[in-house]
């Protein structure tokens, strides 16, 4: 005769329900399929629901499940599998720590930009027409570099600008229509 136990768990455990193959989260409480002494594994709290009457049959639903799957399997270990070495995937791994850390290099080598030029352009202070032909690295320089004497000649007709001064307040200031 098989049995369902409750046992007090004093951890969260994901599992798979023996009687149903469902994944699920054990909880404060783990229901355990013993048969005999012998313990057959866990059941989810969906099964427990159903009851003693209706686990049979939620079993043999679940058995016509693994031996479809065990077909499939079979026929499918027929076959030959062509597979990377467990190198080929160490190294793909390697790579791509080493491209996220160039990305994390990029960001941090990115310099930041200077809230008071993006203000200037966001807000039409700086027309249209003076930035509309700049290439998108004179922009980034424009928005990013303190230094004006480190600008190319084609963005100095945009010096002007800088020099306005804006207050602090009114560029964190908050929109009234929000």
């Amino acid at each position: 005769m098989l049995r369902v136990e409750l046992r007090r768990s004093e951890f969260t455990l994901s599992g798979v329900c023996v009687t149903c193959g469902a994944t699920y989260v054990v909880e404060k409480v783990e229901c355990i399929l013993f048969m005999g002494d012998r313990q057959i594994g866990n059941v989810c709290e969906a099964c427990l629901k159903k009851g003693s009457g209706k686990l049979s049959m939620v079993l043999r639903k679940q058995a016509e499940t693994l031996r479809q799957r065990a077909k499939v399997l079979d026929e499918l270990s027929s076959h030959s599998i062509d597979c990377p070495t467990w190198n080929e995937y160490l190294e793909a791994i390697e790579d791509k720590d080493r491209e996220s850390e160039k990305l994390n290099r990029d960001e941090e080598d990115r310099p930041l930009m200077i809230q008071s030029r993006v203000f200037l352009i966001g807000e039409g202070i700086v027309p249209r027409e003076a930035i509309e032909g700049l290439s998108s690295e004179h922009l980034r320089m424009f928005l990013t570099e303190l230094d004006i004497s480190k600008w190319p000649i084609e963005i100095h007709h945009l010096k002007k600008y800088t020099e306005i001064e804006i207050d602090d307040s009114y560029l964190f200031r908050i929109d009234e229509g929000m």
